[in-house]
């Protein structure tokens, strides 16, 4: 140990250290025991009902400063249409990217955008033919990194809003949980700067883990996994070295979610 005030030398002396700030006159000997494997008995037992987890949700939902919309069933195709239009009126959004879901499209998300004359790009090979006409005189003629990736994916990076449908969403982070695949590209849940999800209220789950075994049940074979599982809890923050946080520099800054019940 060096002779100097405050400066501890050593592994010996920095694990003393250690358990003098514990309250221990030296280092354990062995391990602490951890009798607990897996989830606490206290936390699995947990169990809360449909109307229990959208609040909870709501309230963690609200807290990260997420907007949420609770649609009744019957009239959800009305009411997102009319909520969505609103959204895109006040963010001004100019282009839009969405899962091709097949609930997405039986709220005829694809065709209001149209209708609204957005540059809508669906999550699909064929899509980019249409809606990305505008990536290629410049571009071609100076060619760069950017513009040699996937066109879908150049299109989707122009876009100010990306609209998905959760697989599962975990009540007790308000975290979506979303499974890349054909039609399910992760792209559009991190490039857009808004974030527009739907899903059904039978799509919460209360913690992390029933999400995770949900998606292992759907999926016996390995070879079967999506090619990622993003999670997304309320708007992208970042933060440096000194605290100063930032909102929306590595995902969208805004988010929605809307609960059909």
């Amino acid at each position: 140990m060096s002779n100097k005030a405050g400066v501890i030398n050593g592994k010996e002396a920095f694990m003393l250290n250690i358990a003098n700030r514990l309250g221990r006159k030296e280092p354990l000997k062995s391990a602490p025991t951890n009798p607990v494997q897996g989830v606490p008995d206290h936390y699995k037992a947990i169990d809360l009902n449909e109307q229990e987890k959208i609040e909870l949700f709501v309230h963690n939902w609200t807290a990260l400063s997420g907007q949420v919309l609770i649609v009744q069933r019957a009239e959800a195709k009305a009411t997102i249409a009319a909520y969505l239009t609103k959204i895109i009126g006040e963010l001004q959004v100019t282009a839009a990217s969405l899962w091709e879901h097949v609930e997405l499209l039986e709220l005829g998300i694809e065709q209001q955008l149209q209708s609204m004359n957005i540059n809508t790009v669906p999550w699909r090979v064929m899509a980019v033919q249409d809606t990305a006409t505008d990536l290629t005189n410049n571009e071609q003629s100076n060619p760069t990194k950017w513009s040699a990736r996937d066109k879908l994916l150049q299109a989707t990076e122009r876009c100010e809003l990306g609209i998905v449908y959760p697989d599962y969403v975990i009540a007790n982070t308000s975290t979506l949980v979303l499974q890349a695949g054909g039609g399910q590209g992760r792209s559009v849940s991190l490039l857009p700067s808004s974030l527009f999800a739907i899903f059904p209220a039978e799509r919460l789950v209360t913690r992390m883990g029933e999400a995770l075994q949900g998606i292992r049940d759907t999926h016996p074979l390995n070879i079967d996994y999506p090619s990622s599982v993003n999670m997304i809890t309320g708007p992208s923050r970042s933060a440096d070295i000194e605290n100063d946080l930032t909102i929306g520099v590595h995902g969208p800054g805004k988010v929605y979610a809307i609960i059909i019940v």
